[in-house]
């Protein structure tokens, strides 16, 4: 078990914030104890572009059009296993979930009134539940470990962006105590930026 997973999961395993039905506490929290993360390798991609294609399909189904073959790219998702941004959720060893962390900001940021300006930001980038493993607490784990990870490295505030159209994207932030700073522009629409404080975590 990754050093940050116990924690984390013992803070947040009773809420089910993925949406949908909430699970009996008992089972949810074994589910969320039985995810493993870690940093994802190169022999991962394979299936994490399949994750990647399974989502997109998914969020279509839904008419949600987040994502598509440009983004993410594989060239991106290599990018981020070479800089060992991206981590991986595994359950009996499947990946049910990937999400990227770092420091890069996009262009469109620097027109948000962020309040938490001083000290170091970290970024999460590509949240992605598998379909299959969806309303199971994967996305919470996964926040969970990118917010205890932030804060054991030194940072002091997490920031993101959700699709506006996206509901369940933008309930899990809402639901964390991410505040909504603003609304940006990518080429699939407008997107909320969101961003969370550390200290004191």
């Amino acid at each position: 078990m990754h050093p940050f997973e116990e924690r984390c999961w013992r803070r947040n395993a009773a809420d089910n914030t993925d949406g949908g039905p909430r699970a009996p506490a008992e089972s949810l929290w074994e589910r969320m104890a039985s995810i493993r993360i870690r940093r994802s390798t190169p022999t991962d991609l394979r299936e994490v572009l399949d994750l990647i294609r399974a989502c997109i399909q998914h969020m279509e189904l839904q008419g949600i059009y987040q994502w598509d073959e440009v983004y993410p790219s594989p060239s991106v998702l290599e990018d981020d296993v070479r800089s060992h941004s991206l981590y991986a959720g595994l359950r009996d060893e499947r990946l049910c979930g990937i999400l990227a962390l770092n420091e890069h900001q996009d262009p469109e940021y620097s027109a948000i009134d962020w309040v938490h300006t001083g000290g170091k930001v970290i970024v999460v980038h590509r949240l992605a539940v598998h379909p299959g493993f969806q309303r199971q607490g994967v996305g919470t784990r996964l926040m969970d470990f990118a917010e205890e990870y932030a804060a054991a490295q030194g940072y002091t505030s997490i920031r993101l962006d959700a699709f506006t159209l996206n509901p369940a994207a933008v309930a899990l932030y809402e639901r964390r105590g991410y505040r909504n700073a603003g609304v940006v522009t990518f080429r699939k629409g407008r997107f909320y930026c969101f961003e969370k404080a550390l200290s004191g975590r």
